[in-house]
């Protein structure tokens, strides 16, 4: 497919509340994908994505005012699932939303099934909503390579990150912002994605906090990097358990040696 992008063409169709079946050919083509190594095809969604950045920003794609409470099956969260963006470290909120609209809520929009509700041809609604805006993250917290830890969703909502209904209704999604395919994060953002989890998610098990590559095991799966298992999931471990409680056998053990049972984690 012609990866010239042309602005107008875009623009022309997504001014229409049904945007994603206009354009469904080249969101399946060009933006449903995995792809880690192909410069061009990144360029061109970079381009759409800031399009569509510019337009929501600008109210100018047509949304939804109302929907199906698509949080209906939230679930207590015994799981932390790490991620990270693949993209520019410092990208601004505003595309971390749009690539969401595109990729996720397009996708499931065109499957016609969000979650169990028929709703292709019909506006998008996420019914998540950040300083009185409809966002569309897939994530309930980003972290930036300096350490900055910035909060997306509520833990009310379920984030559509993990690529497996199950999890996603019961976890929370961490994302690291930049590009570790092949690279190992700086320390400060790893430390930071522990303390967010051991300050937030202190009643999660060890054993539950887990790549995205661990719960999506697919080839084409390798978020959050080639190293996460290897070297650095241990490096977050260590530094969760630092001045934390821990999770053993069904009890929780605070970092004051107060012990409270709970009930066994799903994924223990």
């Amino acid at each position: 497919m012609n990866l010239d992008f042309q602005r107008e063409y875009w623009q022309s169709r997504l001014q229409y509340p049904d945007w994603y079946i206009r354009l469904e050919k080249e969101l399946r083509q060009l933006f449903f994908p995995v792809v880690h190594n192909d410069p061009q095809l990144k360029v061109f969604r970079n381009r759409v994505y800031d399009l569509v950045e510019e337009l929501l920003a600008g109210d100018k794609i047509p949304l939804a005012v109302g929907g199906p409470d698509l949080d209906r099956e939230r679930k207590a969260i015994d799981t932390v699932v790490i991620h990270h963006t693949e993209e520019d470290p410092q990208m601004s909120l505003g595309k971390l939303s749009a690539i969401g609209l595109v990729r996720q809520y397009g996708f499931e929009y065109l499957e016609n099934d969000v979650p169990g509700d028929r709703v292709r041809g019909q506006p998008v609604w996420s019914g998540h909503f950040r300083e009185g805006k409809m966002v569309f993250f897939a994530y309930h917290w980003l972290i930036r390579p300096d350490g900055r830890a910035e909060r997306l969703l509520e833990d009310a909502y379920i984030g559509w990150h993990a690529g497996n209904w199950e999890t996603n209704t019961r976890s929370v999604g961490v994302v690291l912002s930049g590009n570790y395919e092949e690279a190992i994060p700086p320390f400060a953002q790893i430390e930071a994605a522990a303390k967010v989890i051991r300050e937030y998610y202190p009643r999660v098990a060890r054993g539950c906090i887990i790549g995205h590559r661990e719960v999506k095991k697919v080839a084409s799966c390798t978020c959050p990097g080639a190293y996460f298992l290897a070297t650095w999931k241990e490096t977050l471990l260590q530094l969760f358990h630092q001045d934390s409680g821990t999770c053993t056998k069904g009890r929780f053990i605070g970092p004051y040696g107060l012990s409270v049972l709970l009930s066994p984690p799903a994924c223990a």
